[in-house]
Order: structure tokens, then sequence, then C-alpha cells
């Protein structure tokens, strides 16, 4: 009988090897589509979402700036954060304005709003709305980008800027405007140039580092 090649005794081995590696796969694949993803499950981690006067040296609480969603009631110190029966009745807001695509599973939102101090008609908005999970997170976003297309001017252009988990972006004269989701949050952003006093090349600029400032603070909150 001729003698048993040299890699015979190994054939086990490196069997078990590949099962192992298949258990460890198939593990790791149910842990990532069992484990949840990261949300905003109150309002102090939506408040520490929510960038300050502090991040943009500069510019000053605002309460005067719209974006998709119309602000809310009492929203007076350009920060306003609401939960619980508070929420519900701003969504009661929102559903006769036919923005009800917000509410649905809403778990919480927050709004905030600064302007430059020396011009006051240069501004940046932020809107975070927190889901449970990211279908709902993902519903809210598609109804997002759908009401922007619906206000927006003809003359704008659409682009994806490449932000969080999916994005868009609106530009038109004056203002950028941007819809992102992250995970199980969704965040619309403006940049207004109002009074036409600022360089386009300072606008773009804000148009870059209020979405990347916005979505620092949102990841670290969500940490």
């Amino acid at each position: 009988m001729p003698p048993p090649p040299d890699d015979y005794p190994r054939k086990p081995k490196r069997l078990r090897l590949v099962l192992v590696a298949i258990v460890l796969v198939v593990v790791g694949l149910g842990a990532y589509l069992l484990w949840p993803a990261p949300t905003l499950d109150d309002e102090a981690a939506i408040d520490a979402a929510l960038p300050t006067e502090h991040d943009l040296p500069g510019f000053i609480p605002f309460d005067g700036l719209t974006g998709a969603l119309s602000p809310p009631t009492g929203h007076k110190s350009g920060r306003t954060v609401l939960t619980g029966d508070e929420l519900a009745a701003q969504c009661e807001t929102y559903r006769a304005e036919k923005d009800g695509w917000a509410c649905a599973d809403l778990r919480g939102m927050g709004w905030v709003v600064l302007e430059r101090a020396q011009n006051v008609f240069f501004r940046v908005l932020s809107t975070v709305l927190a889901y449970p999970d990211e279908d709902a997170a993902e519903a809210a976003y598609q109804g997002l980008v759908a009401d922007n297309r619906r206000e927006v001017p003809d003359d704008h252009t659409e682009s994806e800027p490449g932000l969080g988990d999916e994005s868009i972006s609106f530009r038109l004269y004056g203002v950028t405007a941007f819809a992102v989701r992250v995970d199980t949050v969704v965040v619309e952003m403006f940049v207004q140039d109002g009074s036409d006093q600022v360089p386009e090349a300072a606008e773009r600029a804000m148009a870059e580092k209020w979405p990347n400032l916005q979505l620092d603070k949102l990841e670290a909150a969500l940490d």
C-alpha cells in the first residue's frame, strides 16, 4: 500500500477550520441583523445632537427660519426639543399642514436656528427627527425628500452629497437644503443667505461646514 499523502492528517483540521469560519460568519450576520440600530432615546440625547452657538463662533440663536416643517409652537429661543405630550400636540399641527409624514412613529424632535451676528439674514437651521428603528426613519426620509421636491422652485439643482446613510441636497438661489438619514434619525438642514450680502464662496463654505458639524454632533449623541 502506498504511503498516505503528506497533507492526509491535516484534512480533518482544515475541515474544522472551515466549519468554524462558517459558524462565525453566521453568528456575526445574526448579531448584525438582530442588534438594534442606535437611537436618540430621550430628550437629553436629542438636545445633545443639536449644535449650539458655541459650536459656530460668530453666530447667535434665532427663532425665525422655516424648513419643510414649520417651527414648533413656542419656539422662541432658537432651540427646541419636543417629546411626549408636547410632541403629540405639535404633530397635530403637522398633520393639519399635510406634513404627517414626519410623525409616524416619531419619538422626538429637536430644532435649532442660528444667525450670523453681523448679518441677521445669514442663517443655518437643523431639524432632528428621532425614530425607534431604521424602517420608520427611512419612511420619514422619503417623506422629507418628497416634501422638498414639492416645495422648492423648478430651477433648483439636486445632488447626492454622500452624508450619513443616505442624503440629498437642494440648491437654489440663496439657499442650500439637505435631507439626511443616519441610522434611526432624519435631519433636515438649511443654509440661507437672505440678504445677498455674504460672498458666494462663504455661503458655499458654510454649506459644507454646517452639515458636517451637525452630523458630528449627532453621531456623538448616538454613540
